[in-house]
């Protein structure tokens, strides 16, 4: 009895010992996580950078590393020869058994800048779900080339399996990559749009833009009957809308087939027959219109 207690003490103490050891030559300490909630941080970035956990150097990219779970600040910082390049920071959030991922293109100015951050949640919901933010806001988001609406998105109901996450906004390079949705999973998106140095805000077409005219009006001429009927489209057979009598003044908004559209009562409007009316002020010729 004795022989087998001494055996398994020895097992024990080596196993302590196995365990020990690997946390000081292995950097993702596993020892740490069979013991802590952990999840896994992953850090990518164009060029290669020196990679700062809340203010402490912990490698450089590309890195993995698990870590208990928790909001930590993530800095990005490029090495002297990228000098001109400006340093990347943000907050970031490791949830329990999944990886949080940060992708990061630096630049010289902040605008020039772009990149990603993915972290995964759990819901225990039925469906996957995902939700999007983009710097800058109001932006197009893109689920398998269908459109979900402009950010901040939040998606739910969404299979589980590989989909295509895009974003696209006028005056920015668009972002696309490939996601990994899971049942029971939140994947939050957050995207850093580059702004497209080569952008042309597309201009107005002014052959086709008219100035508005600044005197049409009609007068209403004598009818057989003593007023005129207004019709909701222009022809005889259109609903009657309105009366309207000889003598009166109307500003007509447009004049099609011999017949004048007016606004005879506040935000009311109706058609007229031409054959009962004057032009009594012609409208001012279309020019195009001035800067």
């Amino acid at each position: 009895m004795g022989k087998k207690i001494k055996t398994i003490l020895i097992a024990i103490l080596v196993f302590i010992g196995v365990f020990i050891i690997g946390q000081f030559l292995f950097p993702d300490k596993y020892v740490t996580r069979l013991f802590n909630k952990t999840g896994t941080l992953r850090v990518e970035s164009v060029p290669k950078t020196n990679v700062f956990l809340n203010n402490s150097l912990i490698g450089q990219t590309p890195f993995e590393t698990s870590v208990k779970t928790g909001v930590y600040t993530i800095k990005l910082v490029p090495e002297s020869s990228e000098a001109s390049l400006i340093p990347f920071s943000s907050t970031v959030r490791v949830f329990e058994n999944t990886a949080t991922y940060i992708n990061h293109e630096l630049a010289a100015k902040d605008v020039l800048s772009a990149g990603e951050i993915l972290a995964l949640e759990e819901t225990k919901g039925q469906k996957a779900q995902i939700w999007v933010n983009t710097d800058p806001l109001g932006v197009i988001v893109s689920l398998d080339g269908q459109d979900r609406g402009v950010s901040p998105v939040f998606m739910e109901n969404i299979s589980a399996g590989t989909h295509e996450l895009s974003v696209k906004g006028e005056g920015f390079l668009p972002r696309s990559l490939k996601i990994n949705t899971v049942e029971g999973y939140k994947l939050t998106a957050d995207f850093k749009l580059m702004i497209d140095q080569n952008y042309e805000k597309p201009k107005e077409d002014k052959k086709n833009k008219k100035t508005k005219s600044t005197a049409q009006k009609i007068q209403i001429l004598d009818t057989p009957t003593g007023w005129l009927r207004v019709r909701e489209s222009p022809n005889l057979s259109a609903s009657e809308s309105a009366q309207v009598k000889p003598g009166e003044e109307f500003i007509y908004q447009q004049e099609e087939n011999n017949w004048y559209q007016i606004e005879y009562e506040k935000d009311k409007l109706g058609w007229v027959f031409g054959d009962y009316v004057k032009v009594v002020a012609e409208p001012t010729k279309a020019l195009p219109e001035e800067e």
